[in-house]
């Protein structure tokens, strides 16, 4: 089937943003800003009629902080894309007009709004229905002619690049170093400047014109970029899954620049083949290597958490004997509600910690930060270029607000089953007044259990099944991260097949730029500078971004550093503690790698004891009066 014949309410979606004809323009901005949209629909709701649209490159005009402009005042009312229109109809009106997105109505006689679709929504239905390119690599439907439209330079103004993205109608543009050594150093779409009020010419602002930015600053800085040979389809889900309307087409050994592949060209790859005269290159397949379907992670209840175990056995019932208190630290260093995260990342390594208290002006608690609420917080603000460690409205984004709570004669048990429903790392301590009298952390359970828990459990007991535990190195980051939040671990095994390459750890991935797409993060990318010592400077070498690898943040371990699926927990908690890791590779007796054993599996194994007596209708708390350990509470 051609994929010519898909209709334009197969591609259509829902809009994310809807505004009134009299809404301020600026506010229109905020609102495509905020919800990453690329399109805004214009609807009088009194009358329910479709007044026109707004796509970045007219939002973008408004060109200061204050503007009087309304809505109606950019809106476009053609074209419009009716249900039956073809694939094609509709990206020939695209491109015609130059420009990113369109609405679908039902038909020219009922105007009634069946949904929006962009360029990047089209690329992404073409691939995610299964539909094959014509053209396979890039060479073949690539952009090589007029490739100054294209281009800007680095230390350039911003209006430059404005002009030609709002007047000549360029989807992106690419930019160069300098024209002494033109290689990408990055690439700058409507996008871009939408993010950011750096670039404001002040046009309409009393104060008259300002001095206007450089494009260094605006632009997504480093290059994502492909060679002659990279497979369209590959290209296809960068560009769609990141909004990049254009990247750069570089020729390997010289890393200078050959053409440039917009998403128009992608589209046609699908729809049309290759441009006439291409030559067909040999394919180089890129990674990070495809995660296979079965490996994507998807939703996963507290249920089914609990219960995921390499090999099952009769569950303990008993609790512990050690209460809440008993093993709650009495203070833990706190940061406020208004602090940098460059200050918590400071405040972490002062004290060696990896959990911080969040306050508000007058020392009330708001919530906490842990390791994993930076590791996100990476990915919340951008790249690494772009993360803004200063501004002080971070830690107000990433702290995790209302952590469980536990009482004071709680058994550890019931506390680990708080963390797993929760999935947080710390637990407050509270009398039966609320009054907190500590905390607990996730490392205070596993000290607990290493302490009084021995010979409990072997790791087979406790540990994920295979496929959950073990990542490929060539995996992209990204999928290894999402894998360790949806299935609750704090650490997977690297492994390709043949041998162990390291783990990768939760607790050592705070600072490592990447993106995580998990909290809507608009781009898995990040910028990759190598230095090189040239005539004794030190200057920075070709600047490319490149999908983050497992293998980049892994955690290299020495050699036989692993535990054998007969061992005892105790062996495992041990490599952690040395190594300071989150989790260990773990081994059959055959010295085949089964996976991984970590934190949160022991956390785990902690909580399914709670859960079995809360399911008889026992107690899960401890009584006053200490019990020995194996005895049974009193109900």
């Amino acid at each position: 089937m051609r994929c010519k014949t898909l209709k334009a309410r197969e591609i259509a979606r829902k809009p994310r943003v809807i505004v009134d004809p009299d809404t301020p323009a600026t506010y229109v901005r905020a609102l495509m800003r905020e919800y990453d949209e690329t399109i805004a629909l214009i609807i009088d709701k009194k009358r329910e009629k479709l007044e026109g649209y707004i796509t970045w490159r007219e939002i973008i005009q408004i060109t200061s902080h204050y503007s009087i402009k309304r809505a109606i005042d950019l809106a476009l009312t053609y074209p419009i894309a009716y249900s039956n229109d073809e694939i094609d109809k509709i990206v020939n009106e695209l491109e015609k007009e130059k420009i990113y997105g369109l609405p679908i109505v039902k038909s020219k006689e009922e105007p009634i709004l069946v949904g929006v679709t962009t360029l990047a929504d089209i690329v992404k239905k073409l691939y995610e229905t299964g539909y094959k390119p014509l053209a396979e690599t890039v060479a073949e439907t690539m952009t090589t002619g007029n490739l100054e439209e294209y281009i800007v330079y680095n230390n350039e103004r911003v209006s430059k690049a404005w002009s030609k993205l709002v007047y000549r109608g360029k989807p992106g543009l690419i930019v160069l170093r300098s024209r002494e050594e033109p290689v990408p150093v990055g690439i700058l779409t409507p996008g871009e400047l939408l993010k950011t009020g750096k670039w404001f010419f002040h046009r309409e602002s009393e104060h008259g014109l300002k001095t206007m930015a450089k494009i260094k600053r605006i632009m997504l800085r480093g290059a994502p970029t492909a060679t002659p040979e990279t497979p369209i389809e590959y290209v296809a889900r960068l560009m769609a899954e990141n909004d990049f309307t254009v990247i750069p087409v570089i020729d390997e050994e010289t890393k200078k620049i050959v053409g440039v592949i917009t998403l128009y060209d992608i589209i046609k790859a699908y729809i049309e083949g290759a441009k006439p005269g291409r030559v067909k290159p040999v394919k180089k397949p890129l990674l990070p290597i495809i995660v296979k379907p079965e490996e994507k992670p998807s939703y996963i209840s507290t249920d089914k958490i609990l219960s995921q175990v390499l090999v099952s056995r009769k569950q303990v019932e008993t609790l512990t004997g050690l209460t809440a208190l008993e093993i709650a630290r009495p203070e833990l260093p706190a940061v406020t509600i208004n602090d940098t995260i460059e200050h918590a990342r400071k405040t972490m390594i002062r004290y060696k910690t990896n959990y911080l208290l969040v306050v508000d002006e007058k020392g009330g608690l708001i919530g906490v930060i842990t390791k994993w609420n930076m590791l996100k917080a990476l990915g919340l603000m951008g790249p690494i270029w772009r993360r803004r460690v200063y501004d002080r409205l971070f830690i107000e984004h990433i702290v995790t607000k209302d952590p469980p709570r536990v009482l004071i004669n709680d058994s550890i048990e019931e506390v680990a089953l708080k963390m797993v429903e929760s999935k947080t790392e710390i637990a407050i301590v509270v009398d039966e007044h609320g009054r907190i009298q500590g905390f607990i952390t996730k490392d205070d359970l596993i000290e607990a259990y290493d302490k009084l828990l021995r010979e409990r459990a072997r790791v087979e007991n406790i540990m994920t099944p295979r496929m959950l535990g073990i990542v490929h190195p060539h995996h992209s980051l990204n999928h290894a991260i999402k894998k360790m939040t949806t299935f609750y671990i704090d650490a997977l095994t690297v492994y390709d097949g043949s041998k162990i390459h390291g783990v990768l750890s939760a607790n050592r991935l705070p600072f490592i730029a990447y993106e995580d797409s998990l909290i809507s993060s608009k781009s898995k990318y990040v910028v990759w500078v190598k230095r090189v010592k040239e005539k004794g400077l030190r200057r920075a070498r070709y600047i490319k971004v490149t999908p983050l690898l497992v293998i980049d943040a892994m955690v290299k371990l020495p050699p036989d550093t692993y535990v054998k699926t007969s061992d005892d927990v105790v062996k495992a908690i041990e490599y952690m503690k040395k190594h300071n890791i989150d989790g260990v590779p773990v081994v059959d007796e055959d010295e085949k790698v089964v996976g991984v054993v970590a934190k949160t599996d022991i956390i785990r194994e902690l909580a399914r004891t709670a859960r079995l007596r809360i399911e008889r209708g026992l107690p899960v708390t401890v009584s006053k009066k200490k019990k020995g350990r194996g005895e049974e509470e009193s109900k």
